[in-house]
């Protein structure tokens, strides 16, 4: 991947991890650590990390594409620290998972709260992600994001990864009769089969039946940022189907999704006392290099 993208914080429908408010610094003071249980229940000064599962792959890359990539699998113990400032800002994010940290700090890399997205460089441009503020979203339960290690270097390797996050629906909570729509977005990192990487940002929705225990997932509308040139554009073949399925007294979804030529699985979560939203990740693979990872978050 070229390092055209360090010039260029990408001003976008793309997300990570976060809630976040405004811009810019609110003092020091003491942070308190407390659990998390809704965005909402955050204050500022707080240190809150936030449990849910991630879906990670490694490459290698030239200056021109990618030319080899490794699924790392799903984590089902991953999760997000959240720094809160005194203004009740993000002021450092960390993303947790079995391959490792990685992490931003306010103090010595770029935050750009371009609401509804935070985006977030570090200082020597070689780490990008970009996270949801979940209270833009009209969410309190849960938020997502994506990212990408090791960018701009003239031969690189690193990660690429996405994640969700929140406060998980007790499995006894989840209804068990009716309907419900959920919808939302979608955010992941795409590999084309020539090699290209793309942020890749879409809608996300969620057709429920309580009754069967059964979702219609679907993703559309998929904007994409090439991390070469920042050019953008719209790409119709990631527009993902599939039917995920759940047992009784479980809060656990999955299931197999398709898009044109590529094929994986989705694995996600009711979040909220009473399954008010519903987030998760996928993983789905193409013809040679062509890999497509991301997360997608909903409310009903």
């Amino acid at each position: 991947m070229s390092n055209s993208l360090k010039a260029t914080i990408l001003c976008c429908g793309i997300t990570l991890l976060v809630s976040g408010c405004g811009g810019g610094g609110g003092g020091s003071s003491a942070v308190v650590k407390r659990s998390f249980t809704s965005f909402s229940a955050i204050p500022a000064n707080t240190l809150v990390d936030i449990e849910g599962q991630s879906v990670e792959s490694s490459y290698t890359a030239n200056s021109a594409s990618v030319t080899g990539i490794s699924d790392l699998g799903t984590d089902s113990t991953a999760k997000s620290s959240l720094t809160y400032d005194t203004s009740g800002n993000i002021s450092k994010l960390s993303i947790i998972t079995d391959n490792g940290t990685i992490s931003w700090d306010s103090a010595t890399d770029t935050f750009d709260f371009s609401s509804p997205v935070l985006q977030v460089l570090s200082a020597d441009t070689s780490n990008y992600g970009v996270a949801i503020d979940a209270e833009d979203m009209g969410w309190n339960y849960q938020t997502l994001g994506s990212w990408v290690s090791g960018i701009g270097a003239v031969t690189s390797s690193g990660r690429i990864g996405a994640i969700s996050v929140g406060s998980r629906t007790d499995g006894s909570a989840v209804p068990t009769t009716g309907t419900a729509t959920f919808t939302g977005m979608t955010t992941g990192i795409h590999i084309d089969a020539a090699g290209t990487a793309f942020f890749v940002a879409g809608a996300t929705s969620i057709g429920a039946d309580f009754t069967t225990r059964s979702l219609s997932f679907t993703t559309s509308n998929n904007n994409t940022v090439n991390l070469d040139d920042a050019t953008t554009g719209i790409n119709a073949d990631l527009n993902l189907t599939g039917t995920l399925t759940y047992v009784a007294g479980s809060n656990n979804f999955s299931g197999a999704v398709t898009g044109a030529g590529i094929n994986g699985t989705a694995d996600g979560h009711f979040y909220g006392p009473s399954a008010e939203e519903a987030g998760g990740t996928f993983s789905l693979t193409g013809t040679g290099v062509e890999s497509y990872i991301g997360a997608f978050g909903a409310k009903r």
